[in-house]
C-alpha cells in the first residue's frame, strides 16, 4: 500500500535541503558572471584558447543551471538568480543592441525552467534522462545564440571588420573541399586524377609538370617526324631546360589568369584557396557591403560552429549531471518521495 505524503515533488528547496538550493542558486550567478568574463576575453583576443575556456565556462554554467531548474522550487528565487546573472552582461560585453539577444536568452531560460517544472509536476515517474536532455538542449541553443549576437555587435563596434584567421581558413578549406568534391562528380573519369593531385597537397611545380608541361613535351616529340633524332639532338640537359621554361610560362599564365601569386613550392590547393578568397573580397569591396555582410557571415559561422560543438558537449554534460544527481540522492542532499494523485482520463467504451 502506498502511503499518502505531502506533495514535495523532489524539491531541494524544502526542509534540510535549503542550503543546497541556495548554494546552487549562488553558483548559477557566479557561473553566469564567469561565462560573460571569459567570453569577453575571447572576443578581445586576450585568451590564448579562444574555444576551450568559453566551452569550459559555459559547461559549468550548464550543469549548475540544469540542477537549479530541476531542484529549486521557489520561482522567485530562481528568477532573482537569473536576473543577477544577466544584469552584469552589458558591463562585460558592452552597452549595445546585443542586450536584446541577452534578453531573449533570458526569456528562453525562464521558458525552459517553466517547462521543466511542468514535466516534473505532471510526470508519474521522474525521467531524469529526458528532463536533463530537454533542459540542456534549450540551454545550449540559447547560449550559442547569445554568443553569436554578442560577437556580431562586437565586430560592428570595431573600426575595421576583422578577418579571424582561424575562422577564415576553416571556411575557405570547407569551400575548397566542397568544390573539389563536386568537381569529382562532374569531370570525366580520365580527368579525376587532377582532383586527387590537388587534394593530396601536390605542389604547384609538380602539379603543372605532371598535368600540363610533360604532356605538352611528349606530344611535341610524338608529333615530330623524327622523334628519336630530336631526343638525341637536344639531350637530357636541354630537355630539362625546355621543361623549366615551359613550367615558368605555365606559372606566369596561371598567375595572370587567377590574379594571385603562384609560388612553385606551395600546394596547388593553397593557390586555389587564395583565388577564392580574392574573389570573395573583391565582391564585398565592389558592392560596398562588406561592413554589413561580413559580420553576419562570421556571426552565423560562430553560431553553427558553437552549436555543433555544443551537441558534443551536451551529451557529455548530460552524463555528468545524471551522475551528480545520483550522488546527491545518495548523500541525502536531494530526496525523492512518492505521492498519491488522482488522475482524470477519458473513459473509452469502444
Amino acid at each position: 500500500m502506498i502511503k499518502n505524503v505531502p506533495a514535495k515533488g523532489g524539491s531541494a528547496y524544502s526542509g534540510k535541503n535549503k542550503i543546497f538550493a541556495y548554494t546552487i542558486l549562488g553558483l548559477n550567478v557566479i557561473a553566469t558572471w564567469a561565462s560573460w568574463w571569459v567570453l569577453r576575453r575571447a572576443f578581445l583576443g586576450e585568451s590564448t584558447h579562444s574555444w576551450i575556456y568559453p566551452t569550459l565556462a559555459f559547461s559549468l554554467w550548464g550543469i549548475v543551471f540544469a540542477l537549479a531548474v530541476m531542484f529549486v522550487r521557489n520561482w522567485k528565487l530562481q528568477f532573482a538568480s537569473f536576473v543577477l546573472g544577466f544584469v552584469v552582461y552589458p558591463f562585460f560585453l558592452g552597452f549595445n543592441l546585443s542586450i536584446v539577444g541577452a534578453l531573449i536568452t533570458f526569456g528562453l531560460f525562464l521558458l525552459t525552467e517553466n517547462q521543466a517544472k511542468k514535466e516534473i509536476a505532471q510526470g508519474i515517474h521522474l525521467n531524469f534522462y529526458r528532463l536533463v536532455g530537454h533542459t540542456l538542449k534549450y540551454f545550449v541553443t540559447a547560449v550559442c545564440m547569445v554568443v553569436a549576437v554578442a560577437y556580431y555587435f562586437h565586430l560592428l563596434e570595431r573600426s575595421a571588420v576583422p578577418s579571424p584567421i582561424f575562422l577564415e581558413d576553416e571556411t575557405l578549406q570547407a569551400e575548397m573541399d566542397f568544390g573539389l568534391k563536386t568537381a569529382g562528380f562532374v569531370l570525366p573519369e580520365e580527368k579525376r586524377a587532377i582532383i586527387d593531385d590537388i587534394t593530396s597537397g601536390m605542389s604547384v611545380d609538380d602539379f603543372l609538370s605532371k598535368n600540363f608541361v610533360q604532356p605538352e613535351v611528349d606530344e611535341t616529340i610524338l608529333n615530330s617526324d623524327s622523334a628519336p633524332g630530336i631526343a638525341k639532338v637536344i639531350g637530357d640537359t636541354a630537355a630539362v631546360e625546355v621543361q623549366q621554361k615551359l613550367l615558368a610560362k605555365s606559372k606566369k599564365d596561371l598567375s595572370k589568369q587567377l590574379g594571385v601569386d603562384v609560388v612553385g613550392e606551395l600546394p596547388m590547393k593553397n593557390v586555389l584557396m587564395s583565388y577564392i578568397d580574392k574573389t570573395e573580397r573583391s565582391f564585398f569591396e565592389y558592392s560596398g557591403t562588406d561592413k554589413f555582410y561580413v559580420p553576419i557571415i562570421i556571426a552565423i559561422g560562430i553560431f553553427l560552429t558553437a552549436r555543433v560543438l555544443g551537441t558534443i558537449v551536451e551529451i557529455f554534460l548530460g552524463l555528468v549531471i545524471l551522475l551528480i544527481i545520483k550522488m546527491l540522492e545518495k548523500t541525502g542532499l536531494i530526496e525523492m518521495v512518492r505521492e498519491q494523485r488522482e488522475v482524470m482520463t477519458i473513459r473509452y467504451d469502444v
